[in-house]
C-alpha cells in the first residue's frame, strides 16, 4: 500500500500511509484508538475507496469497489466477532458462501466433509467437521474463520484483535496456528493493543499516529518501551484540569468481583457522589463488559453490584436503570433513541408514569412537549422545535437528547460509554460541559472514552482495566495522558 489518503467530513483519517507486508511473516500493526489503523485496513478490504495511493499484490496494482473484490483478491479478515450459525456444522459454517450466497441447490456434502478436514488439519485443530458449532467451545470458533479463508483462497489474512476474548490457552493455540500460516507463506497483518503479543509473534511493526505513518521496522531491533513511545509521541503533554478529591465523599455505588469469562477477573471499585470515575484501558480490556454486567445486563458467574441509599446497600436490578441510574451506550441510534419519533417522546420516554394521570392513566402530552422545550434549552441542543423527528438532528444533538432523557428521569449516576463518538468538536464541548455540570450538581459520572485528552480534561479518578482487572487508580496530576496510555500499554507508569 503506497501514500494511501483517505478523507472524511472534517478529517483526514489517513495521510500518505504507506504499508509493505512480505509472505511468511507477521506484520504487526499498532497506534492507539483513532490513529487510522481500522481505516486503512478497511482501504485494503475495499470497504472505503481511497482518495489517493494504491495497492500492489504480487506486483499488481488492484482497485477494489466493494469487499467482494478484495476478498476474491485473496484477502480476507478475522474479525473480533465473527459471525456464525450455531445450528449449522462446523463444516457447513466454513462453506457457508458455497452453500446460501452460490445458490447452489445440490451439494456433496461428502465432498464439503472431506475438505474441511484437510483444510482443519492444516492448522492441526482437534474439530471436527461433523460437529454442530454449538458443541464448539468459543475460544475454538475462531479456527473456523481462518479454515474459511483458507478455503477461499486466501493470501492476505488480517487479524484484528483476534485475542480479546481468549484465555491463554486458547491464545497459545491462536499463535501455534499463526506460525503455521507464516510456514505456508502466507501474508499475516495482526493488529493489537497488546504489546507483548506484538513483541511475541509478529515480525515487523509499522506504527500510525493521527493518520500518519510513525515508523516501520523489524521488531528484532525494538521493544516494548520503544513501541509505546513511538505510539504515544511528544503530542501527548495534555495539562489536566484541576482536579476534586473524591474519596473521602459518601459512596453511592459499589462493585465487587465481578468475573465474567475470560473477560472480567475480580473487578471492584466504588463510585462516588460528585465525582467523575473514569475507566480507562484498551480495546479488548473489559470495560463495556464490566458496566454491562455491574447492570445485570449481562448475565456472569460471579460478582455484585450496589447502590448505597440511605446507609443501605441495595443490590443492583435490570429496572435500576429505570430508577436510579441513566445508561448512555456507545451506540445511541440502537440502545439509546427512537429515531423515528419526535424529540419529545424520546426525551420523556424512560419517565412516562410521571406524565400519566393516575385516576384515568392517560398521558399529558402538552406536559411533555413543554418539560422537552426546557431540556431542549438546559442543554443547547438545537433543533428547530420539539416536535421534529429525532433522525433529523445531528449525532451531537442526539446524544444531548440521551442526556436529556436520563436527566428527565431524574437518575443519581449516569454512566456514559463513548459519550462523545461521533459528534463534531463545538458538540464534543457542549457533553463536556454538561458532565461537568452534572458532577457539580452532585450526580455521580462513570466515563468510558477511548481518547486520552478526554479523560484528562473530564475525569476526578481513573481505574485503568488491563486484561479484565483493574490494575491502576489515578488521580490528581497523575492523570495525564502520557501515564494512561504508558499503563494501559505495559502495565507501569511513566513516572
Amino acid at each position: 500500500m503506497s501514500n494511501i489518503t483517505k478523507e472524511f467530513p472534517g478529517v483526514k483519517a489517513l495521510d500518505n500511509v504507506c504499508l509493505y507486508a512480505e509472505e511468511g511473516r507477521v506484520l504487526g500493526l499498532i497506534g492507539i484508538n483513532g490513529a487510522g489503523k481500522s481505516t486503512l485496513m478497511n482501504v485494503l478490504g475495499g470497504v472505503y475507496k481511497p482518495d489517493g495511493g494504491t495497492i500492489e499484490l504480487d506486483g499488481k496494482e488492484m482497485i477494489f469497489h466493494s469487499p467482494s473484490d478484495a476478498y476474491n483478491a485473496g484477502i480476507a479478515f478475522i474479525h473480533q466477532e465473527p459471525q456464525y450459525f450455531l445450528s449449522l456444522t462446523v463444516a457447513e459454517n466454513i462453506f457457508i458462501s458455497d452453500l446460501y450466497m452460490k445458490n447452489k441447490v445440490f451439494t456433496d456434502k461428502k465432498k464439503m466433509m472431506e475438505e474441511a478436514e484437510k483444510y482443519l488439519s492444516i492448522i492441526a485443530s482437534n474439530i471436527r467437521p461433523d460437529q454442530l458449532l454449538e458443541n464448539v467451545a468459543i475460544g475454538q470458533r475462531q479456527v473456523i474463520e481462518i479454515v474459511r479463508a483458507l478455503t477461499a483462497g486466501a493470501n492476505v489474512i488480517i487479524f484484528d484483535e483476534p485475542t480479546s476474548s481468549l484465555g491463554r490457552q486458547e491464545k497459545e493455540n491462536l499463535f501455534k496456528t499463526i506460525n503455521k500460516l507464516k510456514a505456508e507463506g502466507k501474508i499475516i497483518i495482526y493488529i493489537s493493543h497488546y504489546l507483548d503479543e506484538i513483541m511475541e509473534i509478529c515480525d515487523d511493526y509499522i506504527v500510525l499516529r493521527d493518520g500518519k505513518l510513525v515508523n516501520q521496522g523489524l521488531i528484532s531491533e525494538t521493544d516494548k518501551s520503544g513501541l509505546s513511545n513511538m505510539i504515544i509521541g511528544q503530542k501527548l503533554e495534555h495539562l489536566k484540569k484541576k482536579s476534586i478529591d473524591t474519596r473521602d465523599r459518601e459512596t453511592v455505588l459499589t462493585v465487587e468481583d465481578i468475573h465474567y469469562g475470560n473477560l472480567l477477573h475480580g473487578v471492584g471499585f466504588e463510585l462516588k457522589k460528585g465525582e467523575v470515575l473514569g475507566i480507562w484501558g484498551l480495546m479488548g480490556s473489559g470495560r463495556t463488559e464490566m458496566i454491562r454486567a455491574m447492570l445485570g445486563l449481562d448475565r456472569v458467574p460471579g460478582g455484585k453490584a450496589y447502590i448505597n441509599e440511605n446507609g443501605n446497600k441495595l443490590p443492583i436490578k435490570k429496572n435500576e436503570l429505570l430508577r436510579k441510574v441513566g445508561y448512555i451506550t456507545e451506540g445511541r441510534h440502537f440502545d439509546g433513541l427512537f429515531l423515528s419519533k419526535p424529540v419529545w417522546k424520546n426525551v420523556t420516554s424512560a419517565n412516562l408514569d410521571a406524565y400519566t394521570s393516575k385516576i384515568f392513566h392517560m398521558l399529558n402530552i402538552k406536559k411533555e412537549y413543554e418539560d422537552t422545550k426546557k431540556y431542549i434549552d438546559l442543554l443547547q441542543i438545537k433543533v428547530p422545535n420539539a416536535g421534529v423527528k429525532m433522525a433529523t438532528l445531528s449525532g451531537g444533538n442526539q446524544q444531548k437528547a440521551v442526556f436529556a432523557k436520563w436527566i428527565c428521569k431524574g437518575a443519581d449516576i449516569f454512566i456514559l460509554d463513548e459519550p462523545t463518538r461521533g459528534v463534531d468538536v463545538g458538540a464534543k464541548l457542549g457533553i463536556h460541559k454538561i458532565i461537568r455540570e452534572l458532577a457539580s450538581q452532585g450526580k455521580s459520572v462513570i466515563l468510558i472514552t477511548s481518547e486520552a485528552d478526554e479523560m484528562v480534561d473530564l475525569a476526578d479518578r481513573v481505574l485503568i482495566l488491563r486484561g479484565g482487572k483493574i490494575i491502576s487508580e489515578q488521580t490528581g496530576a497523575d492523570i495525564n495522558q502520557k501515564n494512561l496510555m504508558m499503563i494501559a500499554l505495559q502495565g507501569v507508569s511513566a513516572s
